[in-house]
């Protein structure tokens, strides 16, 4: 009995001798010998890069009109065009293209800015640009030759003339070309106009008018009945200043609404009420839409003298 228990024990102990050397050998084979790494370079951080927006600036509007309340003779082309064709209520011009009107003939028009132009007979004007201008928009016209009015809405308006540049900053600006001597006539009904030639710059007020070359710096002075009288001829827009200019003490006369159509429509003689003038040398302009006629062109004026004709 005691050598059985012997043999067992000795038994036991080469077992556990064997399965303690028999786990070494696996824990030896699947342990992976340690490999040391090679010392990396330190790394630089990454930049990320993120996009910034590039503000472009708007272009400015391109300058458009649509002429409105033709009446006679008017004539337009566009820039591409060789010769002047007969306008109509609607016609569209884009810039370069240029308006002119023939004895009889009167239009509105509408600029793609919000301001109008009212042209006289024998007129002649070309749409220039658009062109941002102290947070805001500058329209250039070149007038040739005859008579505008210009109601501004917003932005300024600058008319190039033989003589210089006459512009409105707000709101109503008359200018017209003695078609003799070239002289520049500016009546500023309402607002800030200015005067620029190569003398220098003046600035004018409600109610101030000039006459100027294009050497000498120009006189202000007060607007004569007829300047008035003009506006309220030929603008009929104008009418709804005329009550705070009455205010102002601006006007010559205080019964302006004398100078209104009748109830058929039919307006007064500038001729007749003015006939010493009042306007540039030579006389006035024909009887507005609904006179009594169409006298010849003053001084001597005739269509073969428009520009472009």
């Amino acid at each position: 009995m005691k050598r059985k228990t012997s043999c067992f024990r000795i038994f036991l102990i080469l077992f556990l001798i064997l399965s303690g050397g028999i786990v070494g050998c696996r824990a030896e084979a699947t342990s992976a010998p340690t490999v040391e790494s090679p010392p990396q370079p330190p790394t630089e951080p990454i930049a990320t890069v993120i996009p910034t927006a590039i503000l472009v600036p708007t272009p400015a509007p391109t300058l458009n009109a649509i002429l409105q309340e033709v009446e006679g003779g008017v004539e337009a082309k566009e820039e591409i065009d060789v010769d002047f064709s007969i306008a109509e209520n609607g016609t569209l011009l884009h810039e370069d293209g240029q308006i002119r009107t023939l004895e009889d003939g009167y239009t509105r028009v509408d600029l793609s800015t919000g301001t109008l132009i009212r042209m006289a007979p024998l007129s002649y004007f070309t749409l220039v640009s658009n062109q941002p201008k102290n947070e805001s928009l500058l329209t250039r016209i070149k007038l040739e030759v005859g008579q505008l009015w210009v109601v501004l809405n917003g932005g300024s308006v600058e008319i190039e003339t033989p003589a210089g540049q006459a512009a409105v900053r707000g709101s109503y600006m008359m200018v017209e070309i003695d078609p003799e001597t070239q002289e520049i006539l500016i009546a500023c009904l309402e607002g800030y106009c200015e005067l620029e030639n190569a003398a220098g710059i003046i600035q004018m007020v409600s109610g101030q008018r000039a006459k100027f070359n294009a050497l000498e710096l120009p006189i202000i002075e007060a607007m004569t009945e007829r300047d008035f009288a003009e506006w309220l001829f030929f603008v009929p827009e104008a009418q709804e200043i005329f009550p705070l200019l009455q205010e102002l003490g601006i006007l010559p006369w205080e019964d302006w609404e004398r100078f209104l159509p009748d109830e058929d429509g039919i307006l007064p003689d500038l001729d007749e009420l003015f006939p010493d003038g009042g306007g540039l040398p030579g006389g006035g302009l024909p009887d507005p839409p609904g006179g009594e006629g169409l006298p010849d062109p003053p001084n001597g004026v005739s269509l073969p003298n428009l520009p472009g004709g």
